[in-house]
């Protein structure tokens, strides 16, 4: 069984037709999750790129794995879905939108080039299609400035400076065309991308013997948690300053022919649980991680919520720490102690506060798991690296 793991960057779950969403064209994707099993209640283990990738492919909660930044380092011994994969005799082939970025220091990933057209990709699947593989894609189609090449440096710069000026100006028209510019994103990640890597995989005979997982990393906002829009520097506070489901909230569809019969899953289920799923999928024994394997969600032998748990980070430390478990989340700001916790039935948008209502459960995980967190402080040094590694990237 091979499998294929395409991750849209910054993509909210109600921009995709199959979970809602009414003004754009997603009909590949939607047909997709026709065909395989929905997660309606999929959850970002980070509200940012690097640690919410990290918690996907070694099935770990961000503040287990502490990798909180992009020059942290994952501790070699932790098991990874790229090098269970390989030690069972797959190859794997990963791209993705920067390559001194992502998996950078994770050979097992064989970070082989970029993400920001498919020719790699697909000249790989046609390489590869005699043996087993797992193609793991990380698109940033999706990602702020939207459909604008990271390699094309001034002008991704000057398009993402445009949209937080924009948002600082707190106007409704340059608000709107960021808006329009994002669905736009969306619908050339469907129509297009996720189209035609499906298309190659129907026309080399391997879409039956492939499992396909499609899921974001985490979602987007535009600036809306922000009183005063001055706040709003940059992509950070687009997502990564915050924990409100716009932005861990994210869709998850696994199709696999012959494997998983179509349906949807309404239990809450998290992304640390995609590596143990895939791993059983391509029948390889998955070690110790903080997910669960789907199959029992999907196949309906389980039923509930499982809790999730959120790590928010700003340059490297750990600031807020959240559970999420139906109807409620709390949120614990690390430093302050100050707690925020939302009825997620009555108050889905989040803005009536209710820390004493918050059912006990939820004060004894996130606390728990505060305990169990890996930090690590940062030297001013370290520190001086982050934050230009962050601008770089446009956070800052």
């Amino acid at each position: 069984m091979n499998v294929v793991v395409y991750v849209s960057d910054a993509l909210r779950a109600d921009h995709l037709g199959c979970y809602g969403a009414r003004f754009v064209n997603t009909e590949t994707i939607d047909e997709l999750a026709a065909g395989g099993v929905r997660f309606d209640q999929a959850i970002a283990a980070a509200p940012w790129t690097a640690p919410s990738m990290t918690s996907l492919v070694t099935g770990l909660f961000a503040h287990h794995h502490g990798y909180l930044h992009w020059d942290a380092e994952l501790d070699p011994t932790t098991e990874t879905l790229f090098r269970a994969l390989a030690a069972h005799g797959y190859e794997v082939g990963t791209f993705v939108f920067d390559t001194k970025y992502l998996f950078k220091d994770l050979p097992e990933a064989n970070v082989l080039g970029t993400s920001e057209t498919l020719d790699g990709a697909i000249a790989w699947l046609r390489e590869n299609r005699s043996k087993p593989f797992l193609l793991f894609f990380h698109s940033w189609a999706t990602h702020m400035p939207y459909d604008i090449l990271h390699s094309e440096r001034k002008d991704w710069r000057a398009a993402k400076q445009e949209v937080i000026g924009g948002i600082q100006a707190d106007s409704a028209a340059a608000l709107e065309a960021t808006r329009e510019a994002y669905r736009q994103a969306v619908e050339r990640q469907s129509e297009t991308l996720v189209a035609s890597v499906l298309e190659e995989l129907e026309s080399l005979g391997l879409r039956e013997q492939t499992v396909f997982a499609f899921l974001s990393d985490h979602g987007e906002s535009w600036g809306e948690r922000f009183a005063a829009k001055d706040d709003v520097k940059g992509v950070y506070h687009m997502h990564g300053a915050t924990v409100y489901d716009e932005i861990v909230q994210v869709p998850l569809i696994l199709s696999a022919p012959g494997r998983l019969v179509p349906g949807t899953v309404t239990s809450q289920v998290r992304s640390v649980d995609l590596m143990p799923t895939l791993l059983e999928l391509a029948g390889v024994p998955s070690g110790e991680t903080d997910g669960a394997s789907l199959l029992p969600l999907a196949t309906g032998s389980e039923h509930g919520d499982r809790p999730a748990v959120i790590a928010c980070t700003d340059m490297g430390a750990l600031t807020k720490l959240a559970v999420r478990m139906p109807p409620w989340k709390l949120i614990l700001h690390v430093e302050s102690g100050k707690e925020e916790a939302y009825n997620l039935d009555l108050d889905p948008r989040e803005v009536d506060s209710r820390p004493g209502d918050v059912p006990s459960e939820l004060r004894e995980i996130v606390f728990r798991e505060l305990e169990s967190a890996e930090r690590h402080e940062l030297t001013d040094e370290e520190e001086a690296t982050v934050a230009r590694r962050l601008a770089d990237l446009g956070y800052l």
